[in-house]
């Protein structure tokens, strides 16, 4: 498929392939077969100058339900909005070039963590028993053909 065909990075149809990517994925349904929560995603100043929301409930390792928000940046509802530990298991914030990043293999999630311009809310501790889960995402999203301009 020609690169100006495949869905861009941080876009409704980059979310629908990677949760169909993560539903057929038998090493990441390995790795999250008990896992069950929510994570939400921001992503800040996208190159059509948004900022981005996206939220994956799982069940057993199956994302059941996903939605995607986005407003033009910088966005005071999505960048204001409040962590709800009730909701979601973990919430991760950082600009679109941190993402193309951590995707393309260019940053790791140790140097991410590190990094003034990427936060993760929620239990650390709750975080850090599902890092097998976290790093297979990643994996997953790594996998699916997309561009980032």
């Amino acid at each position: 498929m020609p690169d100006d065909q495949l869905p861009r990075y941080w876009t409704p149809a980059f979310v629908e392939k990677f949760v169909d990517a993560l539903n057929s994925s038998p090493k990441f349904q390995r790795a999250a077969r008990s896992f069950s929560a929510t994570i939400v995603l921001r992503c800040l100043d996208t190159p059509d100058g948004e900022d981005c929301v996206s939220k994956y409930s799982f069940e057993k390792g199956r994302c059941t339900t996903h939605s995607f928000e986005h407003e033009p940046a910088p966005s005071s509802r999505i960048r204001g909005a409040a962590f709800d530990k009730r909701e979601a298991l973990a919430r991760t914030t950082a600009p679109y070039a941190v993402w193309t990043k951590l995707d393309r293999g260019e940053m790791n999630v140790a140097q991410a963590l590190v990094s003034p311009d990427y936060s993760i809310e929620g239990s650390k501790l709750k975080i850090m028993r599902y890092i097998g889960v976290f790093t297979a995402l990643g994996d997953v999203a790594s996998s699916v053909q997309k561009r980032y301009e």
